[in-house]
Parts: C-alpha cells; sequence; structure tokens
C-alpha cells in the first residue's frame, strides 16, 4: 500500500503567495498605526509634562510666598512681645 498524499495538507502556491502578501499589507498597516499612536502618546506626555511644570512653579511660588509671610509674621511677634 503507498503512501498516499492528502491534497488539503499542502496549499496551493498561488494561495500561499496571496496569504503572505495579505499578511505583509497588514503587518504594514498595524506599524503604521502603532507609529501613529506613539506620536500622539509622546505628544500626550510633553503637554503633560508641561502641566506639571507650570503646577510644580505655581506652588513653588505660592510656597516661597508663605514662608516669607510666616517669616514676617513670626518677625512682627517677637517684636511685639519684647515690647
Amino acid at each position: 500500500m503507498a503512501e498516499s498524499t492528502d491534497p488539503q495538507a499542502a496549499p496551493a502556491p498561488d494561495n500561499t503567495h496571496w496569504g503572505v502578501a495579505y499578511l505583509r499589507e497588514d503587518l504594514q498597516d498595524l506599524r503604521l498605526q502603532l507609529r501613529e499612536d506613539v506620536k500622539d502618546l509622546r505628544q500626550q506626555i510633553a503637554e503633560t509634562n508641561k502641566r506639571i511644570d507650570r503646577t510644580n512653579e505655581l506652588i513653588g511660588s505660592r510656597f516661597a510666598w508663605l514662608i516669607t509671610t510666616m517669616v514676617a509674621l513670626a518677625g512682627i511677634l517677637a517684636a511685639l512681645i519684647k515690647l
């Protein structure tokens, strides 16, 4: 009894070519979409970092005013107590 080959086991060369072509096209589309997503994400990160920097500057300036005011009030209180 000779070994028989199953015609469904090996796809036709033409079908393989088209399948590979479609997969390649899909991979290119995925890469392009991924590049766009990464670009958008980097832009959002840059905007977030700018907002954080502005917030830090605001908090820093308010902290400086608070410390200055506390030192001034402490000086005034010390002067009033000595009177």
